[in-house]
């Protein structure tokens, strides 16, 4: 799936934030072009250092709705914007931990 480049600069900030990395970080994982094709992946990056300090369902279920949802055939126009938001607020609270 493809989203517009706006949406993956956002995605982009949150993973930063995690790492305090600038742009490209994690060997060039860390980047909005990347995330403009593969979405999921700034989930799955960002949460991977902070799993430890949350619930394991609260990862679980977030990473198996949004995997579902961002990588399904099935699904034409997924809810890119409220899948940024629940990114964001999740990094977030599980930053402040």
């Amino acid at each position: 799936m493809r989203i517009n480049h706006g949406d993956a600069i956002i995605l982009e900030s949150i993973v930063r934030k995690v790492f305090s990395c600038d742009r490209a970080g994690m060997g060039g994982y860390i980047d909005a072009d990347h995330f403009e094709t593969e979405p999921f992946d700034a989930a799955l990056i960002a949460l991977a250092p902070l799993w430890k300090s949350a619930d394991a369902h609260d990862i679980e279920d977030f990473l198996y709705r949004w995997e579902k949802t961002l990588r399904s055939e099935d699904i034409v126009s997924p809810d890119i914007a409220l899948y940024i938001k629940e990114l964001d607020k999740f990094v977030s609270n599980l930053i402040k931990s």
